[in-house]
């Protein structure tokens, strides 16, 4: 599979600059430089304007810009730590220039400046801004969904709670005077109600354990996270959110609807079953669009199947594995280092904007 070096090697009309980029910088641009600067194009505009205090006295403030220009190249160029970012900014001139560095910071600077920026949902609100106005005035066919896991390097923070005694009652309906505490109503159906942010700051979002069954059917354990992701019949990420890996892809999916729909005008939604569940299946309905959804034998005592059209349409869905492909081998990091929610979430979706960022590049220059 080609890299996205590769992928944009040819493309040189992305760039569209009236004079040669090369009389600007000390060396020639390589490859990796002007992908590079085809991607910030992209991204830059939609950057939101970033409110931070400077101190009169101590040493000046690294530029914001600057860091964030310096982490979207640890992520295009696969750079896996600080120290070798720092390394990389000080042996390139070329990369240390488009940045916009004058001094190179220190491994602590990089590390504190994520952890600001982690806070602020900085790529979730440029995904956001970009694929509306790339869709804006269009009406998108395909919506895929699903999710993939990702590893991580930290101590899993899951707790057992011990389960509630249960009372012992009576057979039957119950006495005159006896009151029965109701059932709690299921997640998914308080999430119809709730806004998505509010939905999503109720599931589990630590470093956790979960299982899966893998294409030979056999059950893999997975400590880490997971990425659920919307995608465009043309593979690009429309959205994205980060939990638990014990968490369920059925508990994120009308979250997800909810975040799709306020960016894109969409026809159909598909995704396996493992989101074959009435309330995901009518609020879709319910919004005036139609759910491809596989169904869940488990659920589904009476053995109903897709019908012959939902089966040539389902095969769309394809493009969200292999936009979970693609953000595996190029884009997310072999190995997470950093540590937390926030700062893996950060990583993560810096990733999925660069595959969108990418996708758009392509439909754009004619090789999607």
């Amino acid at each position: 599979m080609k890299n996205i070096i590769e992928i944009l090697g040819g493309a040189q009309m992305l760039l569209g600059f009236s004079f040669d980029p090369d009389q600007v910088f000390e060396e020639r641009l390589s490859m990796e430089h002007r992908s590079f600067l085809a991607f910030l194009r992209v991204i830059e505009e939609h950057l939101p304007r970033l409110e931070t205090s400077y101190h009169v006295t101590g040493r000046p403030r690294y530029d914001d810009k600057a860091m964030i220009r310096a982490m979207l190249a640890k992520t295009l160029l696969q750079i896996g730590t600080n120290s070798l970012l720092r390394q990389r900014l000080i042996s390139d001139s070329n990369l240390r220039h488009i940045c916009g560095f004058a001094r190179i910071p220190s491994e602590a600077t990089f590390s504190r400046r994520l952890a600001l920026f982690s806070q602020k949902h900085l790529p979730e609100t440029v995904l956001a801004r970009l694929v509306r106005d790339y869709h804006a005035g269009t009406l998108v066919r395909v919506i895929a969904r699903d999710s993939t896991s990702i590893k991580g390097r930290e101590k899993t923070t899951m707790k057992k709670i011990a389960p509630e005694p249960a009372v012992k009652r009576k057979r039957g309906r119950p006495r005159k005077e006896e009151i029965r505490t109701p059932p709690a109503p299921r997640r998914v159906c308080e999430q119809l109600k709730q806004s998505p942010g509010k939905s999503l700051s109720d599931l589990d979002k630590e470093c956790g354990w979960g299982c899966k069954a893998n294409s030979q059917g056999k059950v893999q354990y997975t400590k880490g996270y997971k990425l659920h992701l919307d995608v465009t019949d043309q593979g690009i990420p429309v959205s994205a959110a980060v939990t638990g890996a014990n968490v369920h892809d059925s508990q994120v999916a009308i979250i997800l609807e909810k975040l799709t729909e306020r960016r894109v005008t969409h026809l159909y939604t598909m995704a396996d079953a493992a989101y074959d569940f009435p309330e995901h299946r009518r609020y879709i309905s319910g919004k005036g669009r139609v759910p491809v959804i596989d169904h869940n034998r488990r659920r589904n005592a009476v053995g109903q199947e897709l019908s012959p059209l939902e089966k040539e349409q389902y095969k769309a869905r394809t493009v969200v594995e292999r936009a979970n492909s693609h953000l595996k081998d190029n884009l997310l990091p072999k190995a997470l280092y950093v540590k937390g929610y926030r700062k893996v979430n950060f990583v993560l979706q810096l990733g999925v904007l660069y595959l969108a960022a990418l996708k758009i590049l392509q439909a754009t220059a004619g090789y999607l």
